[in-house]
């Protein structure tokens, strides 16, 4: 069964990591145009770090969004390689 389906699942991999480089160039850009600034205090220890992105785009900008395009870029090619590994391997047997 999974035979009839093999190329459908190589492709929905490809497009998965498509969608994870997707976002990791939007987060890059929206980084590289509207940058992070630093807000101290008296204390040096106690500082935060604010982008100066507009709305939507501020929430953009945080370490999650790194982690689920890292991981749908890993995701997308792990389905493609197993697509793959299994495609070649069928007809040896």
């Amino acid at each position: 069964m999974i035979t009839k389906f093999i190329d459908k699942i190589i492709k929905i991999g490809a497009v998965f990591s498509l969608v994870g480089t997707f976002i990791l160039i939007l987060l890059v850009l929206v980084i590289l145009v509207f940058p992070v600034e630093k807000n101290c205090g008296n204390i040096p220890q106690d500082c935060t770090y604010i982008s100066s992105a507009p709305g939507i785009l501020k929430t953009i900008v945080t370490p999650i969004t790194l982690v689920v395009s890292l991981l749908t870029i890993a995701g997308g090619i792990m389905i493609f390689r197993f697509g793959n590994w299994y495609k070649l391997k069928k007809p040896n047997q």
